[in-house]
């Protein structure tokens, strides 16, 4: 049978069980602060608290990572078909801000789904940029605002051809999925990257009734909120990137700056 890996949790679990005294952050000392109490939400708490770290050796560092973060990041890559994969510790709200600011410099446009997420329309406000925003047709059967159509991107990037990337949500906020590879075709025509937030949908590509992925599909930047819809703690999420369109580097680097 193919080896499981784990390395955080493995490596979390070897800092547990060294039980080492802690003279650094975090100030509940490896949960020692609520073993003193008898009841069981303290018990609990002092049983979470050993595992709850700073960057100590055998733990890695979330903005250098050369061990356990490393490898558990290649393992996602390559489980969701990404060149490369980062863990976001502040939801995918951080992942589409760090894709975002990559994307597009001060006063550049960006062709963006009008029924975004807030931290998309923030990422714009912050990074002094504009938007052409593409507003979703209904959809027939349930008169919901539907997935945006890549007829109506085209149209957009073409009305404005001097934007520099594309940013859709797909699944919308209720549930519908785009036809990821028609509007991925349509930006790349022109070179433009495709930005995805797939916050809901971190599940799609995962099992055959599901919808493909986004970059199953041919989307550059991913966005997932592995929290929502798969087994990680709450804010755990993931930025997947794939081909060379959005340069990883400028989006390592505003990684470093948005998230602790």
């Amino acid at each position: 049978m193919e080896k499981r890996e784990a390395p955080i949790a493995e490596a979390l679990e070897q800092y547990r069980r060294r039980r080492r005294a802690s003279f650094h952050v975090p100030g509940h000392k490896a949960g020692a602060a609520y073993a003193r109490e008898a009841d069981d939400a303290a018990h609990a708490l002092s049983v979470i608290g050993a595992y709850d770290a700073t960057e100590l050796p055998g733990l890695d560092d979330l903005h250098a990572p050369a061990g356990a973060i490393a490898r558990a990041q290649e393992l996602a890559a390559g489980c969701f078909g990404a060149d490369r994969t980062y863990f976001l510790v502040g939801g995918s709200t951080v992942g589409n801000l760090a894709a975002i600011f990559a994307a597009v410099r001060p006063g550049e446009l960006l062709v963006m789904q009008r029924d975004s997420h807030k931290s998309a329309m923030h990422a714009l406000m912050l990074r002094e940029a504009g938007a052409v925003f593409v507003a979703s047709a209904p959809d027939a059967e349930t008169l919901l605002p539907g997935p945006v159509g890549a007829d109506r991107i085209a149209a957009a990037l073409d009305a404005y051809p001097e934007a520099k990337a594309v940013f859709i949500t797909s699944p919308n906020y209720y549930g519908m999925a785009a036809d990821i590879g028609r509007i991925a075709a349509e930006a790349h025509a022109r070179g433009k990257p495709l930005i995805v937030d797939e916050a809901h949908g971190a599940h799609f590509g995962r099992h055959p009734r599901f919808p493909p992925s986004a970059l199953s599909q041919g989307a550059d930047a991913v966005v997932q909120s592995t929290h929502k819809m798969l087994p990680a703690l709450t804010m755990g999420a993931m930025l997947h990137l794939r081909g060379g369109r959005i340069d990883g580097r400028r989006v390592e680097a505003y990684l470093r700056m948005l998230q602790s």
